[in-house]
């Protein structure tokens, strides 16, 4: 049995191509719509020559979110390429890293492609007026075609080739930068027995190889000159920079054995069809609109078929305007669609003719924002994933020179206080709807007083609502701003850096508003009317206080205005006291000096008690005992504590306050409830459950 023949046993179904992306049988038909309304939501130019509309659709099916780039080619500055993957077919990768690399002002992704094999269109591809990619023998699929005097079209192509040895021996040539694939023209393997061409955009170093083929041959060509051969299994290599590799399996190999040797000239021709100037050719699948009607999708939908995500291309029917369409599928906002609604929506859109592109997992679209310079996606992947690598996209791109300022975005703080200071930004773009990229030639300026302007930053001076204008020649925008008078304010909280008080030193002072919708903003020194009360010193514009002469202040107070609205901060001249113990330790400490106690804190009852003398007399109170009704009297900062021991009840100031562990007696020391006795002497404390510290310090 011949290869031909096994090949034919082994294959009995036709497979047209292993599909990016795997979607659920269903039928193409157009589905019921539940309102039926089409809305667009947006409509932009991105380009001079291009404009972004964004829809919404609600069907049967779920809420539908399609993105469309509608390209005029009556304007001579728009431009639409297809870019292979990282440059070369075979290095596959993502719509946004294509758009990034190539600085494209829109992308989605491209043409269908084999995802098990090395990573190549399956239709034609035209870049720059040449043919880069022949069409695959496949029956019913289409393209998306632009000429050189820019006109598209939506069409089948078809190549066919033929290389002529040095002795005149002649062989069919069956492809350009083909992967394998079955053909369903013949029912044949692409590669087997065939003569295949492939030029340096195949950037891997297998040539069409899968399990059927057999041991190929190779031979390199450059200028019509065969430079090198390789007949038992290929070269292992890339095609290098201006060569062409012939391949050949089987009868094809031995052809290239048999007919070629180092130093022939040969001859290679081929041509495709339909025989047009073209410029640019991406391939596609089956038909989606003809003559402006939605038709039967004619391939096989057993892995196109669901909702899913959808990219697709179309022209008018002059084939001057080009429509990108692409919609979301399995997202929050997007269900997705059928086919056959992909249809119904391309023929509500106008578009007279239209080819379906690879989409479900690989459907992307990227676009630059007016006078943005970095793009975003617009449409994400299926159920917002990462996107998927794939072989070529679509890209928009614009000619036009450098023009003139046409409009204008601010960016900055719409909201002042007094005494601060802006910094706005901007973002433009020409008048072919490019981005500027010098935007110094754009002014800041504000006209009814309320503050200065120094280049791109603006000072506020006095509260109410101004506008401030960015303008070039007759291009202009504006934003308010509103300064914050006293009356939007709902508090004002002073700060001091530190606290090492000393004549001559120098500390930073700051504020922080908060504003009456709950915003905190920091208030700039200049906006505050400083004044100090009990000690001498200077405060400057920045807010830096510098002490003078204390001698014996043991306090003073800073006091800071805002348009009338106040705020003081007290300043303590004398460290406060504080003590620390330790649970079950008899060291007490008392600002970093250590003193002896003869009894120890202890827990009660999950409560705190501590020695009470040692305690008042570290703080420098009193503490009297009166033997006869056991109680002691603890006096403090003009507070006095009453404790009677194992009574429920102290009394703080004359006022009863019942505590829940009574004070008690250990080794002939009065033991208190430590938390209530210090709350009601004035003092604050804190216990640290890992290092079972207690720190007592004054309020």
């Amino acid at each position: 049995m011949d290869r031909r023949e096994e090949q034919k046993k082994i294959m009995k179904k036709l497979i047209s191509l292993l599909l990016a992306g795997a979607m659920v049988f269903l039928s193409c038909v157009p589905a019921t719509a539940a309102t039926n309304t089409l809305t667009m939501t947006s409509s932009t130019p991105i380009t001079s020559g291009a404009i972004l509309k964004n829809y919404t659709w609600d069907i049967a099916d779920g809420n539908v979110k399609a993105s469309v780039l509608e390209i005029d080619l009556n304007d001579p500055y728009v431009q639409l390429e297809v870019v292979p993957g990282k440059g070369k077919f075979t290095q596959r990768a993502t719509v946004s890293n294509m758009a990034n690399r190539t600085d494209a002002i829109a992308m989605v992704n491209g043409d269908y492609y084999n995802m098990k094999a090395e990573g190549a269109p399956i239709g034609t591809t035209v870049i720059d007026g040449e043919l880069v990619s022949s069409q695959s023998y496949l029956i019913g699929v289409y393209c998306l075609g632009i000429t050189s005097d820019r006109t598209a079209f939506v069409d089948e192509f078809s190549f066919s080739g033929s290389v002529i040895a040095a002795n005149g021996e002649k062989r069919n040539l069956s492809g350009l930068n083909k992967t394998f694939y079955w053909e369903e023209t013949t029912g044949l393997h692409s590669h087997i027995g065939r003569l295949h061409l492939y030029s340096d955009l195949w950037g891997g170093s297998k040539r069409g190889m899968d399990s059927y083929v057999g041991t190929p041959a190779e031979v390199m060509v450059k200028d019509n000159q065969v430079t090198a051969v390789a007949f038992d299994g290929g070269f292992d290599s890339a095609v290098p920079e201006g060569c062409y590799i012939l391949h050949g399996d089987g009868g094809a190999a031995d052809y290239l054995r048999e007919n070629m040797k180092v130093g022939d000239i040969i001859q290679i021709n081929y041509s495709y069809k339909p025989e047009k100037d073209w410029q640019m050719v991406i391939g596609g699948h089956a038909l989606l609109v003809d003559n402006g009607q939605t038709v039967p999708y004619t391939k096989d939908l057993s892995a196109l078929g669901g909702v899913r995500a959808r990219t697709a291309a179309g022209i008018s029917k002059d084939g001057k305007t080009v429509y990108i369409i692409a919609v979301e599928g399995r997202t929050s906002e997007s269900k997705g669609i059928t086919l056959g609604n992909l249809s119904l929506l391309m023929t509500k859109l106008g578009v007279w003719k239209a080819v379906n592109l690879d989409g479900g997992g690989s459907t992307t679209m990227v676009y630059r924002p007016l006078a943005e310079t970095e793009r975003k996606r617009i449409i994400n992947p299926e159920r917002n994933g990462a996107e998927r690598s794939v072989v070529e996209g679509l890209g928009v791109f614009s000619n036009a020179p450098e023009g003139m300022v046409k409009g204008i975005f601010i960016n900055g703080p719409k909201t002042l206080l007094i005494g601060e200071t802006g910094e706005y930004t901007f973002k433009a773009y020409d008048q072919y709807y490019n981005p500027v990229k010098d935007t110094s030639v754009i002014e800041l300026t504000e006209e009814a007083g309320f503050g200065k302007i120094n280049g791109n930053k603006f000072t506020a001076e006095q509260a109410g609502t101004t506008t401030l204008t960015a303008v070039n020649g007759s291009s202009k925008n504006t934003l308010d701003v509103n300064i914050i008078g006293k009356e939007g304010l709902s508090a004002l909280k002073l700060n001091i850096d530190q606290k090492n008080y000393a004549d001559g030193s120098t500390h930073q002072l700051s504020a922080k508003a908060t504003l009456t919708d709950g915003t905190a903003k920091d208030v700039h020194a200049s906006a505050l009317q400083w004044s100090l009360e009990g000690f001498d010193g200077t405060i400057d514009s920045n807010g830096k206080l510098t002490i003078g002469s204390l001698g014996d202040t043991k306090e003073g107070i800073v006091k800071a205005s805002y348009d009338g609205f106040e705020a003081t901060l007290k300043l303590k001249f004398v460290e406060d006291k504080k003590i620390q113990l330790t649970i079950d330790s008899k060291t007490l400490l008392k600002n970093g000096q250590t003193q002896a106690m003869d009894v120890a804190p202890t827990i009660v009852n999950d409560r705190t008690m501590v020695p009470v003398r040692f305690i008042a007399e570290a703080f420098e109170g009193t503490v009297d005992w009166n033997a006869e009704n056991q109680t002691a009297y603890i006096v403090y900062n003009d507070n006095m504590v009453e404790i009677a021991i194992d009574a429920d009840i102290i009394h703080v100031n004359g006022e009863a306050v019942t505590i829940d562990t009574p004070s008690q007696l250990l080794d002939g020391r009065t033991m208190i409830p430590l938390r209530a006795v210090a709350e009601g002497l004035g003092l604050s404390v804190n216990f640290d459950n890992a290092t079972r510290t207690i720190t007592i310090t004054e309020n």
